[in-house]
């Protein structure tokens, strides 16, 4: 009787046992179990338009800006108690990445639980032209990076979605992956639009003898330049707290005498101040690049930006001014 009692008792712990290591398995992936929407942050502006397009009309996702949509870019940015509010109920955070974010470890330690999707993975960034010894992480004017950036979305969030227990996974994750293939397919037109112009610059050059060098006012036109075949000659780093020195706008001044520069790329904030000041001593005309860093909720923002820096581009130099 012993014996069958302790044969009972070894079968009804192994049945046990099992049973709790598919409990334990199955809690281990349910990160999320209940309705409630999967609450994705977003970094700053560009991050959010990207995630907003490869979610779009995907029900139980809600995408947040962590930055106000006039931000910016986030250098030196300071979390605040809003954004740590706001990370605190969040399970991805989407960051550019390549050291846009400098309070990244903060997140990290303070919200281990969350998901951080890197878009900079695979990206062979440029050298700073502000910076000494740092990246430039404004990979997203350049529309071939652009593109890259978004993969890495779409896998980041796949992976992310496999890794749930969440109502209507596999809709989901088709649902974005359809997003994502519609976005890429936008931005590769506007790809294609900026080799074009790379062939009009490239006859300007030879034809007109015309000079593709030209001096930017951000880091950031620094992709876009590339992509469009031009050679940045200088960067200058203009802040309202931080005017140019005399010094470095009368070397500016020689540079654009002594090569033959015909063209300032400036943002909108600056079209006025240094960048005229220079123009009045040279031939340089001023042109002003759209960062695409601001806007408003519109998916399309991108891409409507992207066109207006090429239509910009080939006014400057169809003009051949």
């Amino acid at each position: 009787m012993k014996k069958k009692l302790l044969i009972l008792l070894s079968i009804m712990l192994v049945v046990f046992a099992a049973v709790f290591a598919v409990i334990t398995v199955n809690n281990s992936k349910e990160l999320k179990t209940d309705e409630d929407n999967i609450r994705i942050v977003t970094s700053f502006y560009p991050v959010y338009i990207l995630t907003l397009n490869l979610t779009d009309q995907v029900s139980g996702i809600k995408v947040d800006s962590l930055t106000d949509f006039s931000a910016g870019c986030l250098h030196d940015y300071q979390l605040t108690t809003n954004d740590m509010r706001l990370l605190s109920d969040a399970d991805v955070f989407i960051i550019n990445g390549g050291g846009m974010e400098e309070y990244l470890e903060d997140v990290i330690k303070n919200y281990p639980d969350i998901t951080v999707i890197d878009l900079s993975k695979n990206i062979s960034m440029l050298e700073s032209l502000e910076h000494e010894g740092e990246y430039n992480p404004h990979v997203w004017l350049d529309p071939d990076l652009y593109m890259i950036q978004i993969e890495n979305a779409r896998q980041g969030l796949e992976e992310y979605f496999s890794n749930i227990a969440v109502k209507n996974q596999s809709e989901i994750t088709e649902k974005i992956n359809t997003n994502a293939k519609a976005y890429l397919e936008k931005v590769k037109v506007i790809s294609d639009e900026m080799n074009r112009l790379l062939d009009i610059i490239k006859d300007m050059a030879e034809t007109k003898n015309i000079s593709n060098k030209v001096i930017i006012f951000h880091d950031s036109f620094a992709y876009l330049a590339k992509k469009a075949g031009l050679d940045v000659a200088f960067a200058l780093e203009v802040h309202d707290d931080n005017p140019l020195s005399a010094g470095t706008i009368a070397e500016v001044i020689d540079l654009i005498k002594k090569d033959g520069i015909r063209y300032l790329f400036a943002e909108e904030q600056h079209k006025d101040t240094v960048s005229d000041r220079i123009k009045e001593e040279t031939n340089a005309q001023v042109y002003i690049i759209d960062t695409a860093v601001t806007g408003d909720a519109d998916k399309d923002s991108y891409v409507k930006s992207m066109r207006k820096n090429i239509e910009t581009l080939k006014e400057a130099f169809e003009s051949g001014n």
